[in-house]
């Protein structure tokens, strides 16, 4: 994609994310009608698009095939919300090129690209790499920051000439420091830089990130919106009651993330075990600090 069609490009994908979570049964099988409901769940508190195979869909321990069926049916059922869907999560970057193309031919709206392995190492390699995959994509493609790979970070400046050289729409970024993401907004001016860390959130959106893509969207994306809303809207005082309670959900859902945000979504109405394929569990304090949360939630933002 060209710079101009990035740009183009951007206009459509700015904004809230939904994270999708992956729904398992007790014996760890996607539980797929409740993935669907769970899809319409998301869909109804009207995201300005879907993240639908993430690290919260812990897709680094899904087959290729559950990726795909993922990718497929979130893409079914979203209408004309925008859905994004990581396609290089294969251990073996020579498996990438395949991948992205069966991906692309879900009906996913674009395609996220991850930092593999140690690649991150050799940042111009790294470079290169990204590069061609975008070249071969047919579909708009986005970058990852994921904590799947080590080193995960994208160099600001190796972030700017791929947006402006090789139509990279935008990045999630996750360095986590004001600091980071604003190198990245300044690197590429038009393109699309998203936050995901809650404690800098308000920093990062009135720098300049374009939208977010956070945990706290796999749960409660109505409570993004809600400060997304707030602070776009110029309204500082229900920007800030909505930004602390994302750090106080952000800090309840790391006691055990994902299961943590599978019990919010249960607690909300959409029957979902807190089964999850990763070793990480949930004890009865983060149940409890979840309880919390939502009522306070309940109170301030009308939640329901």
């Amino acid at each position: 994609m060209s710079s101009n069609g990035s740009l183009m490009a951007a206009a459509r994908f700015r904004g809230v994310y939904a994270l999708l979570l992956t729904p398992f049964l007790q014996n760890k099988e996607i539980d797929w009608n409740g993935y669907d409901r769970y899809v319409d769940w998301q869909l109804s508190k009207r995201p300005d698009g879907i993240f639908a195979v993430c690290g919260s869909s812990e897709m680094e321990l899904l087959s290729m095939r559950e990726r795909l069926d993922l990718a497929r049916r979130a893409a079914a059922r979203a209408g004309g919300v925008p859905v994004l869907a990581t396609g290089n999560v294969h251990e073996d970057p020579g498996e990438h090129e395949e991948e992205l193309a069966r991906m692309a031919e879900t009906g996913v709206s674009g395609i996220v690209l991850i930092p593999p392995g140690h690649m991150g190492e050799d940042q111009s390699r790294l470079e290169h790499y990204f590069a061609r995959l975008a070249e071969l994509s047919p579909l708009p493609v986005f970058l990852y920051e994921c904590p799947l790979a080590s080193p995960r970070h994208v160099a600001s400046d190796v972030y700017g000439r791929l947006a402006r050289q090789h139509g990279i729409v935008g990045i999630k970024d996750t360095t986590c420091t004001p600091e980071g993401i604003r190198a990245k907004i300044e690197s590429a001016t038009g393109s699309l830089v998203f936050q995901a860390n809650m404690s800098y959130l308000r920093e990062s959106v009135l720098d300049g990130a374009q939208g977010i893509m956070a945990t706290t969207g796999s749960a409660a994306v109505d409570a993004v919106l809600a400060y997304w809303r707030a602070e776009t809207n110029g309204d500082t005082a229900a920007a800030e009651a909505a930004h602390e309670l994302l750090v106080f959900l952000d800090a309840v859902l790391g006691k055990g993330y994902p299961a943590t945000a599978k019990h919010l979504v249960n607690m909300r109405g959409i029957p979902m075990e807190t089964v999850t394929r990763k070793s990480k569990g949930m004890n009865a304090s983060a149940a409890q600090g979840m309880a919390i949360w939502w009522r306070a939630a309940q109170r301030a933002l009308g939640l329901t």
